[in-house]
């Protein structure tokens, strides 16, 4: 629909064309989008969740069934689907885990309510439906919870498992979960995480099994010149005093000239004496300090590293600038960027550096001693796909590890909680008076596509499925979820499938108030701005912040 923007709230876009979706237009726009992302996102859900390929404009593959990883990448254009985007985002950002769940959980809300549109009920009676329905679910979780003990190793490898369970082999998800639980372990002080000293470092080559836990800090030198011919650069370093360099490390040119005309013998050799005397006092400086590792930002000349090695000295350079940062903590030692700013207080210590090769990967492990010690998770495989897909999994399992010590509460998963919570909704919308009772029976039964999704990914009836399990709740078997592996119900707390409280409370959440804003719109409006006008960057007015986007216009979306 075209219309010409008059006045009132369009008074905005005046002198503009405007194209609009409306009243039942609007809503039935808004929730196909927000179904057909939780359809994309849905199958990968559970142990026997199916994997995506996301292809790339320039041809990048990327195979994964990680719900944060798919939307990420996937081109979004519609506003409501952003939305929906941003729930993920949201959710993956706040707790590590739980991304799928809040997706399908937001698209299943909206389908719910465009059945109630259907019936005759009002967007507001809906949306007030479903906030109360959701202040209820946070109150039913938080009873639900069970406490975990958090020096459990076994239970909190069970947590670290079942978020990660469908993504890779059995033996390798155990694998992850003991490598998350160990580093969650070696980072954890008085019941707190300390993740900036836990580094997960990816490394192509290898099998998945040969991932392992190292102490100290991993730091990637695939860039790095290290090895220097005809001169033993030590490999291993005990107690070194580290330096640490954050600019190109070469010889300054003579008195500001930048170019240096040749013209007979007596000037080659005097340049040669100013580059040695040069090079022999930026050697002497890192000496002076008791430097016997120095880490360059940028690069470091050939003849200066040969001359370092030479004095004992290792070098590492073109180093990431968060890992000079990482490097700065766990050393003590300050970022310089001149060799003026070199003292023996800006360098740092360390029990050991050591250069290690893994594959085709040259690696530096910096080990602090002490208590606080900084841990790295070396992650291998095949190829640089496949590690790069460990390294996701292996995050997801560290956060809700870290989750369990933190918060010690967990949840049975295999659907059994969004089972209990159905029930109890339903128990609750009988004491709701009017059509407002329709919306929470409608969130109940939202909740029922986990377990519905877990079933038909796993080849089960998903109606003989859910008949079942909600036999076994009527019966009190509150903790009972789907066993996917057999196909049939059983204790989730028995088979070790449990998740943080604060992973469910986050997606419920985030899903309803997702749900919530999308209902509310009923006038879905994009303008294109002319030229001239007030108008702000990309087309839009200058009084008004909508996310506009360049040369396009922008979206509205106007909620009453």
């Amino acid at each position: 629909m075209t219309t010409p923007a008059g006045n009132g709230p369009l008074s905005a876009v005046s002198a503009a064309t405007v194209e609009r979706l409306e009243g039942t237009d609007a809503r039935e726009s808004n929730v196909a989008a927000g179904k057909a992302l939780g359809d994309a996102v849905g199958t990968t859900l559970g142990p026997k969740g199916l994997d995506k390929m996301l292809v790339g404009s320039s041809g990048t593959v990327v195979v994964t069934n990680d719900g944060a990883s798919i939307l990420d990448r996937m081109d979004v254009e519609h506003p409501a689907a952003e939305l929906v985007v941003d729930v993920a985002a949201n959710q993956s950002s706040s707790v590590g885990d739980g991304t799928t769940t809040a997706v399908l959980l937001t698209a299943e809300l909206l389908s719910e309510a465009a059945e109630l549109f259907e019936m005759g009920l009002h967007p507001f009676t809906v949306t007030r439906g479903y906030r109360r329905a959701g202040e209820t679910a946070m109150d039913r979780l938080d009873a639900a919870a069970v406490e975990v003990d958090p020096g459990d190793d076994a239970r909190l490898r069970d947590v670290a498992a079942t978020a990660v369970t469908g993504k890779w082999d059995d033996d390798a998800n155990a694998t992850f979960a003991d490598l998350a639980v160990r580093a969650v372990r070696a980072a954890e002080a008085d019941g707190t995480v300390d993740l900036s000293r836990v580094t997960l470092r990816p490394v192509a080559g290898g099998s998945v099994d040969d991932s392992a836990l190292v102490s100290g800090l991993a730091v990637d030198m695939e860039s790095s010149s290290t090895s220097i011919e005809n001169v033993d650069v030590p490999k291993r370093i005990d107690g070194a005093t580290v330096a640490l360099f954050d600019r190109q490390l070469t010889v300054d040119e003579a008195d500001a000239v930048s170019n240096v005309s040749v013209d007979s013998p007596e000037t080659l050799q005097a340049l040669r004496e100013y580059e040695n005397d040069a090079y022999a006092a930026t050697v002497a400086a890192f000496r002076d300090v008791g430097a016997d590792v120095v880490v360059c930002q940028k690069s470091i000349d050939d003849p200066l590293r040969r001359e370092l090695a030479r004095a004992d000295v290792l070098t590492v350079e073109r180093t990431r600038q968060d890992e000079m940062h990482d490097l700065a903590a766990a050393t003590g030692a300050e970022l310089v960027a001149s060799l003026d700013e070199l003292s023996p207080a800006t360098v740092g210590r360390a029990e050991s550096v050591e250069r290690r090769r893994l594959g085709a990967t040259d690696l530096l492990v910096v080990t602090e001693g002490g208590d606080a010690e900084h841990v790295s998770l070396l992650l291998r495989g095949g190829t640089r796909h496949v590690v790069d897909e460990v390294e996701r999994i292996v995050e997801d399992c560290v956060h809700v590890a870290t989750l369990a010590v933190e918060n010690g509460r967990v949840l049975p998963g295999g659907g059994a909680t969004e089972l209990h919570l159905a029930r109890e909704l339903r128990d609750v919308a009988d004491g709701v008076g009017g059509r407002e009772q329709l919306a929470v029976r409608a969130f109940a039964d939202a909740l029922e596509a986990v377990p519905r999704t877990l079933a038909t990914t796993a080849g089960v009836d998903p109606v003989d499925a859910l008949v079942e399990l909600r036999a076994r709740h009527h019966d009190g078997d509150r903790d009972v979820g789907l066993d996917v592996g057999a196909g049939r119900p059983r204790s989730m707390a028995e088979a070790g499938v449990l998740e943080p409280l604060v992973v469910k409370q986050h997606a419920v959440a985030n899903a309803e108030e997702a749900a919530n804003a999308l209902l509310r719109i009923d006038d879905v409006i994009a303008a294109t701005g002319e030229e001239g006008g007030d108008e702000g960057p990309g087309g839009g007015h200058a009084d008004h912040d909508h996310g506009g986007g360049g040369g396009g216009g922008y979206p509205w979306a106007i909620g009453h």
